[in-house]
């Protein structure tokens, strides 16, 4: 074989080991196949997985943020709430929003309870779809007392419900996000 043929196949070789990710040593000695092809440019996907993910990125950091901040509400409030007082579910508000189709109604109790001969009421800060607790039960109810307005009611559930959802739903939503995000980047 001359040195032309020669050169001709080799030239060859580089030009179809080239178009497919695979790098070769001089005199045809060693065969390396390209671990990590180049990344090729994304035309618009980058561009399209922003405007899909950013509203729902959107809304898992609303949620996280409010569930996160009535938790932190709710522990400083059970800390800061020692006196024990009885008091009573004095009035259920009746709160209705409309939706597709359909009537959605929920609930937010009031409660009315004495602290040092002085009356006072605590509207809940969640709403409810149950219709709970009763109108005229008994709750116990802590009062804080350099401020008896502000209490903390252990048999209201629906505060920290609101709180927990809120909480596992933002922080669903970011890592479902993140982790589409991720593993389309990488791929």
């Amino acid at each position: 074989m001359d040195n032309n043929n020669k050169k001709y196949e080799k030239d060859m070789v580089y030009e179809i080991a080239s178009k497919h990710n695979i790098i070769i040593a001089d005199e045809f000695d060693k065969v390396y196949i390209n671990e990590k092809p180049d990344k090729k440019k994304n035309t618009g996907g980058d561009i399209l997985l922003i405007l899909f993910a950013l509203p729902w990125l959107l809304v898992g950091i609303f949620h996280l943020y409010f569930g996160i901040e009535d938790i932190c509400y709710l522990v400083h409030t059970k800390t800061i709430c020692t006196e024990l007082v009885q008091g009573e579910v004095s009035d259920i508000k009746q709160i209705d929003g409309e939706g597709r189709n359909r009537k959605s109604i929920f609930y937010r109790p009031v409660f009315s309870y004495s602290y040092n001969n002085e009356d006072y009421t605590y509207e809940a800060r969640s709403t409810s779809k149950k219709r709970e607790p009763e109108l005229g039960k008994k709750v116990d109810i802590y009062v804080a007392p350099d401020s008896p307005d502000t209490v903390y009611i252990p048999e209201y559930k629906a505060e920290r419900e609101n709180a927990v959802f809120d909480l596992l739903f933002g922080g669903s939503i970011i890592t479902v996000i993140l982790l589409l995000y991720f593993k389309i980047r990488n791929s």
